[in-house]
C-alpha cells in the first residue's frame, strides 16, 4: 500500500511539474476575430500580459528593425514610429519619452512588450478578457458617419460653430464663446435637419469657455462618452471649420492635463465646440481653440460638471454680461533646478500678472518677464512659466487674468518649495 501511494504522489508530483500554467501559456491572442498565429505565446509577468512583439506588429503592417547593439526593436508604419528598448523603463514614440508599466524583455530570442503599450501607441483597438484569458485585437475603423451624427452645425446671428450632442432629449454641449452676445440660432444636423426653434441655455461656466444648451429637438443620437485619456493615442476631431460641415481631421493626443488637451489634429474657426473622439469612437473632449501648430480641446470630463440648472433663453445672451473671475488651479512640478507652473486657462482674459513673496505672509510683487519684458504673462501648454529653485527657501505665487484692463482678484496662493 505504501509503495502505490509512494507511486501515485511521485506521478502527482511530475504532473504539477510539467503543466503550464494558465497565466502563462493559454492565453488566446485573436485579430479581428480570428486567431493569430504567434512566434511564442503571450504570458504573464508580475501581473502584467506580455505579447510577442514582432508577431502581433508585422500583423498590424509594421515594419519592424532589431537593434543588436541597443537591444532595442523598431516598429515603423505611415509616419508612426515606436522605439523599445529591452528591460527599459521607457520607449519612444513619434520621438517622445513615454513611461511603460512593464518594460520589454527577451524570452527565448523573442521579444515580448506589455500588452498596455500595444494599447496605447499601435492605433488598433486592444481589449485583454482577464476572464478568458483572451487579447482581442481590431484593426476595424468606427464608421465614419457614426462620428458625424453626434455632432451639429452651429450659426448664430454673431458667429457659427460647432455642438456636440450629449442626451437624445434636446441637449448639446458647445463653447460658451459660440453663443457669447448671440440672439437667434439655427441648428444643422448630420442628416441636413434643420432646427430653428427655441434654445435655452441650462449650464453655463463661461470661465472655461463651456455652455449647455437645450433645444425642443428629440430622438437625437448622442455621443458615447470615455473620459480616460491616453497620451499618444490616434483621435479624430469633427466639426464645422470655416462652414464646412461634419469635417473631420485625424491626429494623436500629444499631451493632456485637467484643463486642456493638446492633438495634432488641426481645428480652425467654426471648429469651436466640435468633437473629439479616441480610436474607439467615444467623445474624450470638446474642441476649443487654436494657436499655430497647437490644437486644444477641452475634457469631456470637464464639461460633464457643468451644472444644468439655469433657464435663459438664449435671446438674453445679447444682455449677458462676462466677468473673469480669479484663475483656479494653479500648480506646480519640479524639474532639476526648475518649477514649472500652470493653472487653468481663464477664457477671453487678455493676458496675467504673476505675483511672488519669499516669506509666508510676506509682501507680493509682480513676477518679471524677462523673455517678453515688463510684467505680463501669457497662458501656455504644458506650462505657463518655469522658475528657479537653486536657493532652496520656498516662494510663494499668485496670479490673476486681466481682460479690457480689469484685473481679477488673484488666485490661491501656492508654496513651492524643493524640500
Amino acid at each position: 500500500m505504501k509503495r502505490k501511494l509512494r507511486g501515485f504522489l511521485l506521478f502527482f508530483i511530475l504532473c504539477l511539474c510539467t503543466m503550464a500554467p494558465a497565466s502563462a501559456g493559454n492565453i488566446a491572442v485573436k485579430l479581428n476575430g480570428y486567431p493569430l498565429p504567434l512566434s511564442k505565446p503571450a504570458m504573464i509577468q508580475n501581473d502584467r500580459v506580455l505579447v510577442p512583439m514582432r508577431s502581433v506588429m508585422e500583423a498590424l503592417g509594421y515594419t519592424i528593425i532589431w537593434h543588436q547593439d541597443s537591444s532595442s526593436v523598431e516598429a515603423i508604419k505611415e509616419g508612426t514610429k515606436l522605439l523599445i528598448t529591452i528591460d527599459a523603463p521607457t520607449a519612444t514614440v513619434n520621438q517622445q519619452l513615454v513611461t511603460l508599466n512593464k518594460a520589454a524583455t527577451l524570452s527565448e530570442n523573442t521579444t515580448m512588450i506589455p500588452l498596455r503599450f500595444l494599447t496605447q501607441y499601435s492605433g488598433a483597438m486592444v481589449e485583454w478578457d482577464q476572464k478568458n484569458n483572451t487579447v482581442s485585437i481590431s484593426t476595424n475603423q468606427v464608421p465614419q458617419g457614426d462620428l458625424t451624427d453626434s455632432v451639429v452645425y452651429i450659426q448664430t446671428n454673431k458667429m457659427q460653430g460647432s455642438g456636440i450632442i450629449l442626451s437624445s432629449e434636446g441637449i448639446i454641449a458647445t463653447n460658451f464663446h459660440v453663443i457669447e452676445n448671440a440672439s437667434t440660432a439655427q441648428m444643422v444636423f448630420a442628416d441636413g435637419s434643420i432646427y430653428q426653434g427655441k434654445t435655452t441655455i441650462v449650464g453655463l461656466d463661461p470661465q472655461k469657455d463651456i455652455a449647455i444648451l437645450h433645444i425642443d429637438k428629440e430622438k437625437l443620437i448622442p455621443a458615447r462618452i470615455e473620459t480616460s485619456i491616453i497620451k499618444g493615442e490616434s483621435v479624430i476631431a469633427v466639426g464645422a471649420p470655416n462652414g464646412a460641415r461634419n469635417t473631420q481631421t485625424k491626429g494623436v493626443v500629444k499631451g493632456f492635463n485637467q484643463d486642456i488637451i493638446e492633438t495634432s489634429a488641426p481645428i480652425s474657426h467654426g471648429s469651436s465646440g466640435g468633437a473629439l473622439y479616441n480610436r474607439k469612437g467615444k467623445l474624450v473632449g470638446m474642441t476649443a481653440a487654436y494657436s499655430d501648430d497647437q490644437f486644444f480641446s477641452i475634457p469631456i470630463n470637464e464639461v460633464m460638471k457643468v451644472s444644468r440648472d439655469l433657464s435663459i433663453p438664449l435671446s438674453n445672451m445679447k444682455n449677458y454680461f462676462y466677468a473673469p473671475s480669479a484663475p483656479k488651479n494653479l500648480r506646480y512640478w519640479l524639474e532639476g533646478n526648475y518649477a514649472y507652473l500652470t493653472w487653468s486657462p481663464v477664457y477671453d482674459a487678455d493676458y496675467y500678472y504673476v505675483y511672488i513673496a519669499y516669506t509666508d505672509g510676506g509682501k507680493f510683487t509682480k513676477l518679471q518677464n524677462k523673455s517678453l519684458g515688463g510684467d505680463i504673462w501669457y497662458w501656455g501648454f504644458p506650462q505657463c512659466f518655469g522658475i528657479t529653485t537653486a536657493d532652496t527657501r520656498p516662494i510663494y505665487i499668485k496670479v490673476s487674468a486681466v481682460k479690457n484692463n480689469i484685473e481679477t482678484a488673484a488666485s490661491d496662493v501656492i508654496k513651492i518649495s524643493t524640500k
